[in-house]
């Protein structure tokens, strides 16, 4: 929303620059996004929270500037009817509500004798200024009363609706052809003004080009309306329709002020557009609640600011927010006007004490509370969660409920839903990685290059207890480094983010073997075995939703935390260069890089560290046959290795791996 400095300066004397009105707005909550001064003037763009409607005008703007600074409104909207603009015949037109619970009131005022033009120059400058597009002097001064007082007014043309007014719902398929020329096609959730034969509007999103203004309009009938703000905002949504009244209206507008908006633009249109006479007004609730009561305590509200704050003060501040006080001193209750709908409860009066005081004017304190301790699982859990999101993985928190589909395993008995909220997911998940696999999907089909998740949640099953696990999901693009073009995920990528976790959990005396759960697909997944216990498994996923490779694991939380940790051991630094050496063989396809490196490891006699860095598949090294490349840092702790020693080492492992069929590649 945009307001104009020099705007605001006739509502209340400001005696501020635009810089130190920008810092007081953004102190009383109102947030000033941006300052665009002019050679004359300030405009403000202001981010407006949606339960402060009153906040959407200049008046609502005025009143708080006003309040903060201890002045009073320089200006008052109370208009009437000129005598001798008052029009005796009975007017011909009636207003009819289907239901009030969608309209609780509707003014509809009848002027006679307009003259389209262009309108004044303070009027259109204004508008440009706030981001609206001056039209003609009707449609103008309609806009101009709602970025001053905050009310939705509309104008239709009298001659081209008839002389009766409905506001019902729309017929399923009815349509409507907008102002802006494009026909919407209607159903019975959207609520609409209409006359005996057709809808002439939507009621408080946009006109129908069929009763729109026209140069030739004479006779106007002016809409001022409260509308249910749920039926607004549904509308507004399907349709794709947002205005300037809609957005207001679906926050909620202020049902007092309907008849005070009509009596002002239609004192507007007999100056600015030579109206000459007004019929009789229509509004169909007069006596609308205009205030309501909310109990409030000086004591409890000391004790939810941590201040303690004087009844003057706090009755002072009340006053020029146009909070009126009944009843005892102690705990009285306050009569709030219809325009501040945010003021529901007592902790809401509080707010108001602290956001006028200034929080910054509250001293802080130290407080602490064990109301909500963390549980020891939760805690657990928490060391997890830190080290998948440093791996570059995003946590996923899905809906419990999977379709009977993704049963895959030999003898699980899933629990069914006697009452499902979706007739296709109408089990509970007996694996994480259905609502993983779709998260992919979705991102991915959303133009995601590369999606890293994981999840920690519970599986059900009737022949086990709930159980709590963790998995992870992995797919797309890698990310490019300097070193690599970019390349899909593998599984080794997927393999490395299993050791990083378990390294950083200290959880050692892990080993791989051959998976056979049918989420994987075999050839291209591995089992993770602790304690003589498989606790779950992770590779090359089993699906058919999503054209991408996706690759994952799960596993049962619980054993994963409880497995036997590695105790702490601190590596000594070398003084000397390491003599690197690169050892490229070829090995039977399903034999695992573990083997290898256990082997390596028993052989060498120095310090040394292992490292896969290649591994290459080609139909010339053989059927089911692979190249790894494992680069060796050899170590010495009091000198530098000579090339026999490391010869001798080299020597000894090469005939160790030619003891598991492995061959150096030539």
């Amino acid at each position: 929303m945009k307001v104009n400095y020099n705007w605001l300066s006739l509502w209340v004397d400001i005696n501020l620059s635009p810089d130190d009105l920008a810092n007081l707005l953004n102190h009383l909550g109102i947030e000033v996004e941006n300052i665009e001064l002019t050679s004359n003037d300030a405009i403000f763009t202001l981010d407006i929270t949606p339960n402060r409607p009153d906040l959407l005008s200049i008046q609502g703007i005025s009143r708080e500037i006003a309040a903060k600074t201890d002045k009073n409104l320089k200006k008052v909207i109370n208009y009437q009817i000129p005598e001798g603009a008052r029009q005796d015949k009975e007017i011909e037109l009636s207003v009819t509500i289907e239901s009030v619970g969608d309209c609780a009131r509707y003014v509809a005022s009848l002027i006679d004798g307009i003259e389209i033009g262009p309108s004044p120059s303070f009027i259109s400058e204004r508008l440009e200024k706030c981001g609206i597009r001056s039209i003609n002097n009707v449609i103008d001064i309609t806009n101009y009363v709602l970025l001053e007082i905050g009310q939705p007014l509309h104008a239709f043309d009298y001659d081209r609706i008839g002389n009766k007014i409905i506001v019902r719902r729309a017929k399923n398929g009815e349509t409507i052809v907008t102002l802006e020329e494009e026909e919407k096609v209607l159903s019975n959730l959207d609520l609409v003004i209409a006359d005996n034969r057709k809808p002439i509007a939507i009621a408080g999103v946009i006109g129908g080009e069929s009763s729109g203004i026209t140069e030739k309009t004479k006779t106007i009938v002016l809409e001022s309306a409260f509308f249910k703000p749920e039926l607004i905002r549904k509308t507004s949504r399907r349709l794709k329709l947002s205005t300037e009244s809609s957005y207001r209206f679906e926050r909620k507008a202020d049902i007092g002020i309907l008849r005070t908006a009509s009596l002002y633009a239609l004192h507007l249109l007999l100056k600015y557009a030579k109206g000459k006479s007004v019929c009789s007004i229509i509004d169909t609730n007069t006596n609308p609640e205009l205030t309501r009561e909310v109990p409030f305590s000086f004591e409890k509200t000391n004790r939810l600011l941590g201040k303690r704050v004087e009844k003057e003060e706090v009755n002072a501040i009340f006053n020029k927010l146009g909070f009126r006080s009944n009843g005892d001193d102690t705990n009285p209750k306050i009569e709030i006007p219809s325009y501040r709908r945010d003021i529901e409860i007592e902790e809401d009066l509080t707010e108001e004490i602290g956001r006028f005081i200034g929080y910054d004017n509250i001293p802080s304190r130290f407080g602490y509370s064990n109301e909500h301790p963390i549980i020891k699982e939760e805690r657990d859990i928490l060391p997890i969660k830190r080290i998948m999101t440093s791996l570059g993985f995003s946590e996923a928190m899905n809906i419990p409920f999977i379709e009977p589909s993704w049963v895959k395993r030999e003898g699980e008995n899933p629990i069914e839903l006697k009452n499902p909220m979706w007739s296709d997911k109408n089990i509970l998940r007996v694996t994480l990685l259905p609502g993983l696999i779709s998260n992919v999907k979705r991102n991915l089909n959303r133009g995601e290059e590369s999606v890293a998740l994981f999840e920690v949640g519970k599986v059900f099953t009737r022949e086990r207890e709930e159980e709590e696990m963790v998995a992870g999901i992995l797919a797309g693009n890698m990310p490019i480094n300097w070193y690599e073009s970019q390349r899909p995920a593998d599984f080794y990528n997927i393999k490395g983010t299993i050791e990083v976790l378990l390294k950083e959990l200290n959880i050692g005396g892990y080993q791989f073997s051959e998976c056979k759960d049918p989420f994987y697909i075999t050839e291209r997944a591995l089992s993770l075995n602790l304690d003589k216990s498989t606790i779950g498994c992770f590779g090359l996923l089993c699906q058919d939703i999503c054209k991408a490779d996706i690759f994952g694991f799960e596993f049962n939380l619980h054993k994963l935390l409880s497995s036997p940790k590695e105790k702490i051991q601190y590596l000594r630094t070398y003084r000397f260069p390491p003599i690197k050496r690169d050892l490229s063989i070829v090995v039977d396809e399903k034999t695992p890089y573990d083997r290898v490196k256990n082997i390596i490891n028993s052989i060498i006699t120095h310090d040394v560290k292992i490292e896969l860095i290649d591994v290459y598949k080609d139909p010339k090294i053989g059927n089911n046959k692979k190249s790894l490349t494992i680069r060796l840092e050899l170590y010495h702790p009091a000198k530098t290795l000579t090339e026999e020693e490391i010869k001798k080492d080299m020597e000894n492992v090469i005939k160790g791996l030619s003891k598991l069929g492995a061959d150096l590649r030539k």
